[in-house]
Parts: C-alpha cells; structure tokens; sequence
C-alpha cells in the first residue's frame, strides 16, 4: 500500500538527488575536455573520482529516503535507513579515500578534511539516532559541501589553463 502522506521535505530530498548527478556529470565533462597534463595527475583523479562518488551518494541518498518513505510510510524509519547508507558511504569513501600519499600534499589540509569528515560522521550518526529529517537535510548539505569544493577547484583550474 502507497502512503498519501508526502514526506517532510520531499522537495529538497529530489533537489539534492538531482544535484548529484548534475555535478558528477559535469565533473567528467570538465575532465573529458580538458587536454593539459595536470589534469591526470594524481590530485586531479582523485578529486574528479571523489566528485563523482560523492555525487552518486548524494543522488541515491537523496531520492532513495523518498523510496524508503514510500514503502515504510514512517519519517523516521526512513531517517534511520538513509542515515545508515550514508554512513556506509562515508566510512568506505574514509577507508579508501583519506590515506596519505599524492593526493594530499599538504597535511594540514589531510588533517582538515578529515576533521570535517569526522563531523559529518557523527552528524549522520546523530541523526539516524533522532530520526530527525532537519538534521538529516543540514548534513546532506554540509555533504554536498565536500564535492561543491572539489569541483569549484576543478572549474577554476581548467579556467586558468
């Protein structure tokens, strides 16, 4: 049975899916376009592989809360369930993606991001403990953060050659 009830910020939840693909797409035609030799090193692949992981999270994070919703009918169900994908997500992208080597030259900025990494983590944690959509929508913001600054980066890269 198909519940009648929309969920609490529906809208924002699609937006944010749409986003994601958005930015993955344009992060690999930005890559498939630009010919200069800085953009297959290693920061450059790793950034355009983290934007287009991030992106994907985003977007299956974001429509799927609305399927979860569809099927248990429950806000907070659906909360708990998104939050522990996104979780996932973040601790497999933290395992494979936050080593030291090439592509973090500049400890501190390992260190920032890791710091950053760290309180969306427990943000996602808290939230899935609550069950509350306003925390959730807030960290799916500060999520879409990470990539944003990694394609802003990109963008203005390419620009300059």
């Amino acid at each position: 049975m198909i519940p009648s009830a929309v969920m609490t910020g529906e809208f924002f939840f699609m937006a944010l899916g749409g986003l994601g693909v958005s930015l993955a797409g344009f992060v690999g035609i930005i890559t498939a376009l630009d010919r200069r030799l800085e953009s297959r090193s290693e920061i450059a692949l790793w950034r355009v592989r983290n934007i287009v992981i991030s992106g994907f999270t985003l977007t299956v994070t974001g429509f799927g809360v609305i399927a979860i919703h569809t099927m248990t009918a429950d806000v907070a169900s659906s909360i708990r369930l998104a939050s522990a994908f996104l979780l996932a997500a973040n601790l497999a992208q933290v395992a494979v993606e936050f080593r030291p080597g090439p592509a973090w030259p500049d400890r501190n900025a390992w260190i920032l991001a890791w710091v950053l990494q760290g309180l969306v983590v427990t943000g996602v944690v808290v939230a899935a403990i609550r069950g509350d959509v306003g925390l959730f929508q807030l960290i799916l913001i500060l999520e879409l953060g990470f990539p944003m600054s990694m394609f802003f980066n990109t963008v203005r890269e390419t620009a300059r050659a």
